[in-house]
Order: C-alpha cells, then sequence, then structure tokens
C-alpha cells in the first residue's frame, strides 16, 4: 500500500517507489545546503529538495549508513523539533 508523504491537506503525494530513489535526491540537497557550525538544517534541506520532511527524515533514517555527506558536517537537524536526525559516526 502507498505511503502519504506530506500534511492531510491534500497536498500530500503518493509514492510506490522505494525510498532508494530518493537518496540522491537528499544526499544533493546536502551537497547544495548552508552548513552552519559543521550542521546542516531539515529546512535547508525541504528548500533545496522540494521533498516533504517527512519523507527526507524516513530517507536519512533508513539509509544512515549509506549516506554520502561532505566530510565538514557532522549532524542534521530538524531545527523546527529541535532534533538531531543524523550524526557522524
Amino acid at each position: 500500500m502507498p505511503i502519504n508523504y506530506g500534511s492531510d491537506t491534500g497536498k500530500g503525494f503518493y509514492k510506490e517507489e522505494g525510498l532508494s530513489t530518493f537518496l540522491k535526491a537528499v544526499e544533493s540537497s546536502i551537497i547544495k545546503s548552508p552548513v552552519k557550525n559543521n550542521k546542516v538544517l531539515l529546512s535547508d534541506l525541504w528548500v533545496i529538495s522540494s521533498l516533504p520532511k517527512d519523507l527526507i527524515i524516513e530517507v536519512i533514517k533508513k539509509y544512515s549508513s549509506d549516506l554520502t555527506v561532505p566530510e565538514d558536517i557532522n549532524e542534521i537537524i530538524d531545527d523546527r523539533h529541535n532534533e538531531i536526525i543524523w550524526k557522524k559516526s
């Protein structure tokens, strides 16, 4: 069954592809995003990629070990909820 991403305002979209399809888009947005104190903000990734925030979070958490991240980035943070989504190990 497809998963609805986005809020329930009717603006979400249904996806039937695997999450790996979105991995390159998330990695690309990480590379393009501004780095502040070795951190990248989820809101920046959202603006750059235009993907729903919950989809970005799910991709980052599922593929955290496979994620290609520049060396100067130590954390990806959900700035709205003040949570660390990804941390360099």
